[in-house]
């Protein structure tokens, strides 16, 4: 009986287990690959996936938020028409009261007779500057006299507010056409031509105003004929043309003892320097029929050999040598 050989056997188990175990490693390593390419895929799956949440997140927050913004600008709108709608019907149900318009009371002037109204003029200072306010008689007894003197300046009108008391006659005050500030600094209007003189008269028994005209003449032109404001009275010399500042005032009254009745306004000649020679003075009367003018020379009253104008017969026309005060009586 044959017995096996061992080594025979030995060999084969060794060859067996030997062979064995590269085959196993094998198949793990193999295994493992697949199982890390399948995680890898995975990973890279869920990382694309993430990214594509992700994504459609902020497209729906954008979505969201463009929505809400909408809202919000429709309900600012909403609420702005309400309150637009709102105030319209409160303005339209609240009633309008309408405040009493104050009308302002007209002030009499030149209401009292002509025989008691003051004679007032004013007159041109050396300087172009200034002018004087002066009343030489009181007709009515008065205290103290509110003035208001405006005057075209240019293209303005400008004026000169005040009071002056009358303690004692004439009484004076010179007044500046222009304005100074506290500092000192003074402007001085140009190119005046005259304009109104508004008086009230107070502290006698009633008081009483009026308003009359004045024209003011820089006579840089050394012009020889010069006119009233109201273009009534005129006066011609070779005279005038020495005079650089001139004012004709219509005087409110006249001084007493008039020789006769008064039938044209009253006015007064001033002048920055005297003026010598004769003066030719016509004045409008306010009646036809003749008249005579007369002249008050500050002490008395002087009767002018008159004549009318041929062309216009209310107009009368003289010659003086003095006087400043100028009216036609009959």
């Amino acid at each position: 009986m044959t017995k096996p050989t061992p080594s025979a056997n030995s060999d084969q188990l060794t060859n067996s287990s030997t062979s064995s175990i590269p085959v196993d490693i094998t198949d793990q390593a193999s295994t493992a690959t697949a199982n890390n390419q399948s995680a890898n895929s995975a990973t890279t799956h869920l990382t694309t996936s993430s990214i594509a949440t992700t994504t459609k997140s902020t497209q729906d927050n954008r979505k969201l938020w463009i929505g809400l913004t909408m809202i919000g600008l429709g309900l600012l709108i909403a609420i702005g028409i309400t309150y637009a709608v709102a105030k319209m019907m409160s303005k339209e149900e609240t009633p309008v009261v309408e405040e009493p318009v104050k009308k302002k009371v007209a002030e009499p002037l030149n209401v009292i007779p002509i025989a008691e109204r003051p004679v007032l003029y004013i007159a041109p200072q050396a300087d172009g500057r200034n002018i004087e306010l002066v009343v030489t008689q009181l007709n009515k007894p008065a205290t103290e006299v509110e003035y208001e003197i405006e005057y075209q300046a240019g293209s303005l009108l400008q004026g000169v507010f005040g009071t002056l008391e009358l303690t004692s006659f004439p009484s004076k005050k010179t007044l500046l056409m222009g304005s100074c500030s506290a500092g000192g600094a003074c402007t001085y209007h140009t190119d005046v031509k005259g304009g109104t003189i508004l008086t009230r008269f107070t502290g006698g028994d009633s008081g009483y105003a009026l308003k009359h005209d004045w024209r003011y003449i820089d006579n840089t032109d050394k012009a020889e004929t010069l006119t009233s404001r109201d273009a009534k009275f005129s006066v011609i010399s070779d005279e005038l043309k020495s005079a650089r500042y001139l004012i004709i005032t219509n005087s409110p009254g006249h001084p007493a003892d008039l020789p006769g009745e008064l039938i044209s306004d009253i006015y007064v000649l001033q002048s920055s320097t005297p003026i010598k020679g004769d003066l030719t003075v016509s004045i409008r009367a306010s009646e036809e029929g003749g008249g005579q003018i007369v002249a008050w020379d500050g002490s008395e009253w002087l009767t002018l050999n008159t004549s009318p104008d041929p062309e216009d017969t209310k107009t009368m026309t003289a010659i003086t040598e003095g006087g400043w005060l100028f009216a036609v009586v009959r």
